[in-house]
Order: C-alpha cells, then sequence, then structure tokens
C-alpha cells in the first residue's frame, strides 16, 4: 500500500479564478517633500486568521494601537498587533500551517515578493500565499493606494501568490522489490522527491518509475498480485481521469476487473486538495 511521507495541514483559504492586474492601483505617485514620517501597522485576531491595517499615523505606537481598534470593530477576538512600518509598503503570506511572514519594500510589488519567498523558503509545507494585498503609507502613498488591498478576493491573492511563487512542486513514484509503489509530492526539488523515497527505511530494494510536477498521476494494480512489474501509472493534470485511465490500463493489461487506483497530484494547481485525494485505492 503506498504510503505517504509528507505531514498535511488543512488549507486555511480556497480560491478560484484569476486576476493579475493588482498592482495598478498600488503605483507609487511622485514623492513630495516631507518631513514628517507616516506610520501603518496590521493586527490579527487570536487565530491569526484575518489581517487588519490602520494607516496613516503619526507614531509607530498610535499605529499598532489603531490596527488592534479596527481588529476589535470587525469583530476579532482577542487582537494583537503584528507589525509597524513608516513611509513603505507591508504585507504578509501565510502557509498551509497558518504561520505568517512579513515582506517590506518601498515598492508594494517587491513587498509582496518578499512575502512569498520568505514563506517558501522558511515553510516546511511551502504552499504559501498571500493573506493580504501590500499596504502602503507615507508621501507618495494617496489613499487611492490601498484600496486594491480593502477589496482584494481569495480569488486575486491566489491568482498573483502563483505568479510570484517560484518554488518548485515535485513528486516521485518507486517501486519497492516486491513490487509496491511509494509516492512523496509536494518537493521544492525533483531530486528532493526521489531522495525522500530511496532513503526511506521502508523502501527496500526501490527502483524509480517517475517524477512528476503540476500533474496527477494514477497508481493501479491488481488485488492479490505481487512482483515487480505488476502495477501501472498514468499521467494525466486532471486528478479523476488519471485514477480512472490508470484502472482501465491495468485491467486492460492484466486481463481482469480487479485492479483498484488512487491517484497523487503535485503541483500549486493542487495545494488545496483534489478529488481522490488521499481516498483508500479502489
Amino acid at each position: 500500500m503506498p504510503i505517504h511521507l509528507l505531514s498535511r495541514c488543512l488549507p486555511l483559504i480556497r480560491v478560484a479564478g484569476t486576476a493579475l492586474m493588482l498592482f495598478s492601483a498600488l503605483a507609487l505617485s511622485p514623492v513630495h517633500a516631507e518631513t514628517e514620517r507616516f506610520y501603518g501597522a496590521t493586527s490579527t485576531d487570536e487565530k491569526f486568521e484575518k489581517l487588519y491595517w490602520a494607516l496613516p499615523e503619526t507614531s509607530s505606537e498610535e499605529a499598532q494601537a489603531a490596527a488592534v481598534a479596527e481588529c476589535k470593530r470587525a469583530g476579532g477576538k482577542k487582537c494583537q498587533a503584528l507589525n509597524w512600518f513608516a513611509d513603505s509598503c507591508s504585507t504578509w503570506a501565510r502557509d498551509t500551517g497558518g504561520r505568517l511572514f512579513p515582506g517590506y519594500s518601498a515598492s508594494p510589488e517587491i513587498a509582496a515578493k518578499q512575502a512569498i519567498r520568505r514563506c517558501t523558503a522558511e515553510s516546511p509545507p511551502g504552499k504559501c500565499r498571500l493573506a493580504m494585498l501590500p499596504v502602503c503609507v507615507g508621501p507618495g502613498y494617496s489613499p487611492e493606494h490601498n484600496q486594491a488591498a480593502a477589496k482584494a478576493t481569495t480569488a486575486q491573492l491566489e491568482a498573483l501568490s502563483a505568479k510570484l511563487d517560484k518554488r518548485g512542486y515535485w513528486g516521485a513514484i518507486t517501486e519497492t522489490e516486491t513490487g509496491g509503489l511509494q509516492y512523496a509530492d509536494d518537493y521544492p526539488s525533483e531530486e528532493g522527491a526521489v531522495k525522500a523515497l530511496l532513503e526511506w527505511e521502508e523502501c527496500k530494494g526501490c527502483t524509480k518509475l517517475l517524477t512528476y510536477t503540476d500533474s496527477c498521476v494514477g497508481l493501479a494494480w491488481e488485488k492479490g498480485v505481487k512482483g515487480r512489474g505488476t502495477s501501472f501509472t498514468l499521467l494525466n493534470p486532471d486528478p479523476v481521469a488519471a485514477r480512472n485511465e490508470a484502472r482501465a490500463t491495468c485491467n486492460a493489461k492484466r486481463g481482469t476487473s480487479s485492479c483498484v487506483a488512487m491517484v497523487r497530484c503535485s503541483g500549486r494547481a493542487y495545494i488545496d486538495g483534489y478529488p481522490g485525494f488521499d481516498e483508500k485505492p479502489n
């Protein structure tokens, strides 16, 4: 029976659709000569589920207090300040474990890139998306610049996150000496996915069958039959098709109707789950 090597976390945000033109409303306007600094801050609730912000304020303390007040005004429980920033842009990315990673820059786009890259570099799961669009405060940023963040949908956040995410999502399939199939997925490199399986103590006599990314693989075998070369794999970006086609191939090649199949997918498109995820072979 295939065994998954990776721990799993439920996704915090589910999205659909695309929208990549998100920074037009955050473009910088001409900088005016100012001597006073302007501050902003973000806050969150006790479960770190939602983010709130307040700006402009005249000190870091006022900004943080205003952000906490905004959280409470919106119904948040046990609100707490996360950060403050001055004359710049700030945002946060979140991994599937709920941890938050900041990004800062004079440019909103660079702030977003920094948050995503920090999250994918420091988070073991690496499945990161922006928890909010960048908000900016200070000379050169008008109130209109932050309207995009206030109106951003989860679909827009995912679309931009996918554009900025340069992490790999690789899967690998190996065959044991008795013909069983083992799998690992969502590793940042092809080599890493293969290495994780070949070095696993239960993968005795394993040999690599295939690697995959941005796709699904159906794994099928005939019930009660063991031995090398008795299992079948089939790649297809659609998880349902990958599973069904692998089962059909097994039945056709084995001349039976008793083959069972399962499916694994590896790629950013599948980080929120997919049909057949962790279902038993059938």
